[in-house]
């Protein structure tokens, strides 16, 4: 039989319950069942257990506390009868707290809100089981409510705070948006700091790592380069320090300013001093470095080792004096000259000035006096263009005469099919030489040099003229002849930009390519596989294997070799080409004469006259003038 909580008629049920089951026992075949308790609609129900059965047992969860008349039960309890037993629940309440929190310069008040949403309880109905754990379930939410502004406002007031200190916008919008938040609601008026002396660097310097000799690093690869200024250049301004002004925290006192830091600066070795000390100029041109405080103007770049990938690339607009190598991949450009007392492998050297390189060039490429590369042989290869242009226009001349008179037909397809012809069979090495033209000048130009690059320009639109299908388009043989001589107003231009001369020395040479405004010097035992011109005298002291050399005369030693490529020799109109032997197969070309040596040959010294190759005995450089 099922019982409910009903104190009133716990007692007499009970009792009639107790009668029924007396009369009914046989004690021969009294069953026996345990008792059990039941939550069903939020309420308490029990099963008295019969015979030896045993007894329910009830234990309260949490949530909830369970009372037996006036005692609190805590643990399991035997249930012998419901009568006395209640349950109350216990909910939790929403919260809204709030929280101000002052920073330790006491110019900051911070409030610190934090709102947490309060549970209804209801008791979880349970099947009927002999031992019932009462469990609590969440009925419902309860929102917290917003913060009243006025406690918040009171408590700064108790605290000290200013009332003008307080933003009460911000203190209304937190108290009110029942969401956690940390919000600065009073603020001091910060001190206005003070000026601090410093030096204004108005020469462009970058961040430099300690060298082995000077203190510097190189910057790794492209990453920055080495400035230089011209004497007399302002370096820097020195600007004194200003006092600042004091504030208030927020609870009114006063804040004061720190003390100014005072000018750190000191001039050092090539920097002067004026106008009462507040301004530095440099006395020389050179480097400026500005380290500890000390400002100097170094006239020359001393690198003390090698120059390396760890080191970096060299880029500088005087002097560079290299202790050590140029390794692999490296480039190194400098305004002036530039020394290398040990070797370059596959590096790139620029120089506006010299260039000397004490021990071996292996790969890579060295460029002297020269911002463009490719230049002073641009200018070499529009001297051959000139005559290689005259000879188009005879040739096609003749041919045009020659089918007029024949009456052949192919007059009508205009001048630009003859030209094409005349290219493609009888002078091909003009679309060679516009293409390597164009090549040369195809490369990125100094910034700066804007009349060279209208001349580029220029130039590269008549060699396209010549290149692929682009002949076929000329209207006649008159615009050959324009083309020939805007390409001598260019050259003459071009070489304004290659007039200084800029010397090339090197002990070793070996599949690099010199390029120079000066003479070029190869004073060691061989130079194999390389491209070299120069725009003075080149001199190779050992033995020439395969390659391309060229300059306004040429002194070598020996000249090919036996079962290896043949070199190519070329020197302008009235230069010579001499050598202490001659190999056969050795490719010679002056001014626009052509020719290759048959046999090997000692002591010889070539020149051109009447349009053919000539040669005599050679004995010395005194002796190295052609006939008139």
């Amino acid at each position: 039989m099922t019982n409910g909580v009903s104190l009133s008629n716990l007692g007499a049920e009970s009792s009639k319950e107790s009668e029924k089951i007396t009369e009914n026992v046989v004690e021969a075949d009294q069953i026996d069942r345990e008792g059990r308790l039941a939550v069903v609609c939020g309420q308490l129900r029990m099963e008295e257990p019969q015979g030896r059965g045993a007894w329910p047992v009830i234990v309260p969860g949490p949530h909830l506390s369970l009372r037996q008349g006036d005692k609190l039960v805590t643990g399991p309890t035997i249930v012998e009868s419901l009568e006395g037993f209640s349950i109350a629940l216990q909910h939790e309440p929403p919260q809204s707290k709030f929280e101000l929190i002052v920073s330790r310069d006491r110019m900051k008040v911070t409030l610190k809100t934090r709102f947490r949403f309060g549970t209804v309880y209801k008791l979880r109905d349970e099947e009927f089981q002999q031992r019932l754990v009462l469990k609590a379930v969440p009925a419902a939410d309860v929102p917290p409510k917003p913060i009243d502004p006025a406690l918040v406002l009171a408590k700064l007031q108790e605290m000290g705070v200013q009332p003008e200190t307080v933003e009460t916008d911000l203190l209304l919008q937190a108290c009110s948006e029942c969401r956690d938040a940390d919000v600065v609601i009073a603020r001091g008026v910060a001190p206005v700091p003070p000026v601090d002396g410093r030096v204004e660097l108005v020469c462009d310097l970058k961040p430099r790592v300690p060298s082995e000799k000077e203190g510097d690093r190189v910057d790794i690869l492209d990453r920055g380069t080495y400035n230089a200024v011209n004497a007399g250049e302002v370096l820097a301004v020195l600007h004194p320090s200003e006092p600042g002004k004091p504030g208030k925290d927020v609870f009114g006192r006063e804040v004061p300013p720190r003390l100014p830091r005072p000018v750190q600066f000191t001039a050092g070795p090539g920097v002067k001093l004026i106008k009462d000390g507040r301004i530095a100029v440099a006395e020389v041109t050179g480097r400026p470095t500005f380290q500890r405080g000390v400002l100097q103007v170094n006239t020359q770049l001393v690198i003390g080792g090698n120059v390396t990938v760890a080191s970096g690339n060299v880029d500088f607009k005087g002097d560079v004096l290299i202790m050590g190598d140029v390794e692999e991949s490296l480039t190194v450009r400098a305004g002036g000259g530039v020394d290398v007392y040990g070797s370059a492998y596959h590096a790139t050297i620029i120089a506006d000035g010299g260039v000397t390189i004490a021990g071996k060039l292996i790969g890579g490429s060295v460029i002297a006096g020269i911002n463009q590369p490719g230049l002073a042989k641009a200018v070499k290869l529009l001297s051959w263009l000139d005559r290689d242009l005259d000879q188009l226009l005879s040739a096609f001349y003749q041919l045009r005469e020659h089918l007029a008179g024949s009456g052949n037909s192919f007059g009508w397809r205009g001048d630009g099919y003859l030209i094409k012809v005349l290219l493609e069979t009888r002078l091909p090495q003009i679309p060679k030489h516009f293409g390597q033209l164009h090549e040369l000048l195809s490369g990125d130009l100094d910034p700066g040099a804007e009349e060279l690059a209208k001349s580029s320009a220029a130039l590269k639109y008549i060699a396209e003229r010549f290149l692929g299908a682009a002949p076929l388009e000329i209207a006649c043989s008159e615009e050959v002849a324009r083309y020939r001589l805007q390409l001598r107003t260019l050259a003459s231009q071009l070489e304004e930009h290659v007039d200084a001369a800029a010397d090339v020395v090197v002990h070793y040479c070996q599949n690099a390519k010199i390029e120079a405004t000066g003479n070029v010097t190869v004073a060691g035992p061989l130079i194999y596989d390389c491209e070299i011109t120069a725009g003075k005298t080149l001199e190779l002291g050992g033995q020439c294997r395969s390659g391309s050399y060229t300059g306004s005369s040429i002194y070598a030693q020996v000249v090919g070799s036996t079962g290896m490529g043949a070199p190519s020799l070329t020197v302008c109109d009235g230069g010579v080409i001499a050598a202490r032997r001659f190999c056969s197969g050795v490719r010679l070309r002056i001014g626009s004469v052509q020719g290759t040596i048959g046999t090997d040959c000692a002591n010889r010294l070539f020149y051109a006259s009447d349009g053919e190759l000539h040669s005599r005995h050679y004995q010395s450089r005194r002796e190295a003038v052609p006939p008139a």
